[in-house]
C-alpha cells in the first residue's frame, strides 16, 4: 500500500495550501450561481415557453433542465482544475529533483504514479463535493426540483469524471521531466478535447449536409454522437444520460440501437487505463 502513503501526503499538502480553499469557493460560487441562474431563467425553456408562446427549445428535439445545466458548470470546472493542478505532479517533480527524494523511500515508480492521481483526485473531490452540497441548499431556497438520490449520483458521478480527467492529466505528466512541457501539454489536452472534438465533427457534418445543419438534434447522424462521446466529457455526459436519462441534452436517434449511453462508462474507463497505462511505461524507462 505504498501509493496510499504518496496520495496521503499529496492530499494533505494540498490542504494546507490556500489554493485549494480558494478553488473550493470559486466551485461553491459556480455550482450556486448556475442553480439561481436556472431557477430565474426555467419558465423560458419549457416546451411552450413564457405565458403559453410558441413552442421552445425543447420542440426542436433539445431539452432543458437543472441536472444539464449543473453538467456545464462542472465539466468546465473538472477540466480546468484537473489540468491546472494536475500536470505538474510528476514533471515538476522531475524537473526540481525532488522526485529522487521520493523514490529514495520504499516506493516504486508504479507507487508514485498511482498515488499522485490518487491524491489529486480526492484534492479535486473535496471542493465538487462542497459544491454539489452548497448548490442543493440554494436549489431548496429557490425551489428547484432535485431529487435527493439522483442528485447524489450525480455528484459521485462528478467526482469519477475528475478522477478521469486526473488519470489522463497524471498520465501525460509522467511522460515528461520538463514543467514547461508539460504545460504546453496540458494546454493541447484542453485544446483536442474540450474545443476540436466537437468542432470538428460538427464542421465535418456541415459540409456533408449541404452547408447547413439540421434543425433538430435528434436527426443528426448517430456517428456524430458516437464520435462526440470518444471525448472524456462526451463519455461523461453520456454515462449521466445512462444513470438519469431525464438529463439528456438532446433525444438520440431512434434508429441508432447502438447509441447506448452506458458505452459512456466504458470510455470512460478506457481513458483512465490508456492515459496511466502509457504514462507509466513511459515513466518506468525514463532516466531520472
Amino acid at each position: 500500500m505504498s501509493w496510499l502513503v504518496v496520495a496521503k501526503k499529496d492530499f494533505q499538502d494540498a490542504v494546507r495550501s490556500k489554493v485549494l480553499w480558494g478553488i473550493s469557493a470559486l466551485f461553491i460560487l459556480l455550482m450556486a450561481g448556475t442553480v439561481a441562474v436556472f431557477s430565474l431563467t426555467e419558465g423560458l425553456f419549457e416546451a411552450g415557453g413564457p405565458g403559453g408562446g410558441p413552442a421552445g427549445p425543447g420542440a426542436a428535439g433539445v431539452n432543458f433542465g437543472p441536472f444539464l445545466f449543473l453538467a456545464s458548470a462542472t465539466t468546465l470546472f473538472v477540466t480546468i482544475t484537473a489540468l491546472v493542478t494536475c500536470h505538474k505532479s510528476v514533471a515538476g517533480e522531475r524537473d526540481s529533483g525532488s522526485l529522487k527524494l521520493l523514490l529514495g523511500l520504499p516506493h516504486s515508480r508504479l507507487d508514485v504514479l498511482l498515488g499522485k492521481t490518487v491524491g489529486r483526485t480526492a484534492v479535486l473531490a473535496l471542493p465538487i463535493l462542497l459544491g454539489f452540497v452548497f448548490s442543493y441548499l440554494v436549489a431548496l431556497g429557490y425551489g428547484v426540483d432535485f431529487p435527493l438520490g439522483e442528485y447524489v449520483l450525480f455528484a459521485l458521478l462528478t467526482v469519477l469524471f475528475a478522477f478521469v480527467y486526473v488519470s489522463i492529466v497524471v498520465g501525460v505528466s509522467a511522460t515528461t521531466g520538463s514543467s514547461s512541457r508539460a504545460t504546453t501539454l496540458a494546454i493541447g489536452i484542453f485544446f483536442v478535447f474540450e474545443i476540436m472534438w466537437d468542432v470538428v465533427p460538427t464542421g465535418i457534418l456541415f459540409l456533408v449536409s449541404g452547408f447547413s445543419l439540421p434543425v433538430n438534434p435528434a436527426n443528426y447522424p448517430a456517428w456524430y454522437y458516437l464520435v462526440t462521446w470518444l471525448a472524456p466529457s462526451g463519455a461523461y455526459n453520456a454515462a449521466r444520460e445512462a444513470v438519469l436519462p431525464e438529463s439528456a441534452a438532446v433525444s438520440l436517434p431512434a434508429e441508432a440501437w447502438f447509441l447506448e449511453p452506458g458505452l459512456g462508462f466504458a470510455f470512460l474507463g478506457f481513458w483512465v487505463v490508456v492515459s496511466l497505462g502509457l504514462g507509466y511505461l513511459r515513466f518506468e524507462r525514463a532516466d531520472l
